[in-house]
């Protein structure tokens, strides 16, 4: 028996301490700001997905800005962006999606009290930057390819391959940023990213007036005004993402950024064997969707722009979410290293209740006033071609309506799982139940016929499917076993 009193003074207070560790309910945290804060509460949560949220959100303004602006223009320019806009997308996922993991890898060094390992991560992740920049001069070449192979007329095909062209510039300096972003995701400091993002956001929609439409001596450029505006935003992040990476003494002194380290064949090997199935999940939806939306396309131009226009109302309930799922899976990353596991569960369902909340909106709004939203976009457009496009349009929001909700769901329950380390069984997952639906789509259409309801239920199914797989994996419980950094030392 310790007869010290202060070594028993100090054990007590480790005791309540640690029950307040546990009972995220106790006492000891004396107010509802203090929990609000502690780990137990939604503060630290909010704290980074938030930001990353908005920044998502940014990307989401830029798609439907650009898309309402180039309905406005034309129903063939709507469309042209929508195609080339999913194709570079699919092209995307897996770059984007391999680089961007360094966020786990990031957050997982830091939890496990290995901040100087992060700089090695950093550096190789980088490297595999520069292998996909061959991969992008040489699709920019062949763009043209994509849309004759598909089909499409040539006056379509003429701008969805300057559009393509264009944007897959400006995706080389992506390639870079995601890595940058990483870097700062994964140290919980988001809202830099977020800054950066809000100012891109803004110069690519100052860009896409002006050369969408032309002014003065600017002339009208239309769909490749739109992706040239997009492409130098794009760029504009590149150097003032690197220029405080650079200044930042903490990436020097604690992560050892910046700090040239030899080669390591086990940390590139790790890099790509737990960020190529994040990337590939990606690209397996993507494709899915792309095929989705050829048989869209395949209908006419009036069914494309109509999927077009219900997408720029999508993508402000959905992209959004992306931030969420990758701030829950940064918070489930470090509490996973840290053996938490109660945190990372306790973190997962702060996530899915903001997510309902903000899905519920959209849900309720598309849902009840469909004709309202759909308004937004009469904005601006003459009344025949608006009243033509209606009713084509609004069952198309009361589709989204019924499955904003389990896409959010889906979404973090994704991020959670990936945060851990369970990228292979997100990518197997991902590929059966899209290419699955996509299937399931082409028999329904051989036997019932094409139509462009038949697709937006084969989406809402899709969804649907998801949602249920990623919910059961959770529950299942394997991802608190995984981990994507190297064992402790």
């Amino acid at each position: 028996m310790n007869s010290n009193p202060t070594a028993l003074k100090l054990e007590s207070s480790q005791q309540s301490a640690a029950i307040a560790a546990s009972n995220p309910s106790s006492e000891t945290y004396g107010s509802i700001s203090q929990w609000w804060r502690s780990p137990w509460g939604p503060g630290p949560l909010i704290g980074l997905a938030l930001p990353l949220m908005m920044s998502a959100g940014f990307m989401s303004l830029t798609l439907f800005t650009d898309r309402t602006l180039l309905y406005w223009q034309s129903e063939s320019a709507a469309s042209a962006a929508m195609g080339a806009g999913a194709l570079y997308w699919t092209i995307g996922c897996l770059p984007m999606g391999l680089l961007g993991y360094l966020s786990t890898f990031v957050s997982q060094y830091r939890g496990s009290g290995q901040p100087h390992r992060v700089g090695v991560a950093y550096q190789h992740a980088s490297a595999i930057a520069w292998m996909f920049v061959p991969v992008y001069i040489f699709l920019i070449l062949i763009a043209p390819w994509f849309f004759i192979s598909a089909g499409h007329a040539p006056e379509l095909v003429e701008m969805e391959s300057n559009y393509l062209r264009i944007v897959l510039v400006g995706g080389i300096s992506v390639l870079f940023y995601s890595v940058q972003s990483g870097l700062l995701t994964g140290q919980g400091r988001a809202g830099i990213v977020l800054a950066v993002d809000a100012l891109a956001t803004v110069v690519n929609l100052v860009l896409s007036i002006l050369l969408i439409f032309g002014l003065g001596p600017i002339p009208a450029m239309g769909v490749s005004g739109a992706a040239a505006g997009t492409s130098v935003s794009f760029w504009m992040k590149l150097p003032i993402m690197n220029w405080i990476i650079r200044r930042d003494q903490r990436m020097r002194a604690t992560y050892a950024v910046g700090i040239s380290k030899p080669w390591e064949r086990d940390m590139f090997r790790r890099l790509v064997v737990f960020g190529t199935p994040a990337g590939l999940q990606m690209l397996a939806e993507a494709g899915c969707f792309s095929i989705i939306m050829l048989q869209v396309g395949g209908l006419g131009q009036l069914p494309m722009a109509a999927t077009t226009l219900a997408l720029g109302l999508n993508v402000l309930a959905f992209v959004p979410m992306i931030g969420l799922g990758i701030g829950v899976g940064v918070l489930v990353g470090q509490h996973v290293t840290e053996g938490r596991i109660d945190l990372a569960r306790r973190m997962v369902w702060c996530a899915l209740t903001l997510s309902m909340i903000y899905t519920s909106f959209f849900a309720v709004t598309l849902g009840l006033f469909p004709q309202t939203m759909a308004s937004l976009y009469a904005l601006g457009t003459p009344t025949e071609r608006f009243s033509i496009m209606e009713p084509m349009l609004v069952p198309l929001l009361q589709v989204i309506a019924f499955y904003c909700v389990l896409d959010g769901i889906q979404i973090v329950f994704v991020g959670a799982i990936k945060g851990a380390g369970d990228t292979w069984f997100v990518l197997l997952a991902t590929f059966f139940v899209s290419g699955g639906s996509v299937i399931v789509g082409l028999i329904l259409q051989a036997y019932l016929g094409a139509s462009l309801m038949l697709w937006w239920y084969v989406i809402a199914g899709w969804v649907t499917a998801m949602a249920l797989a990623f919910w059961l994996r959770y529950v299942q419980g394997a991802w608190e076993s995984k981990r994507v950094i190297e064992n402790v030392r």
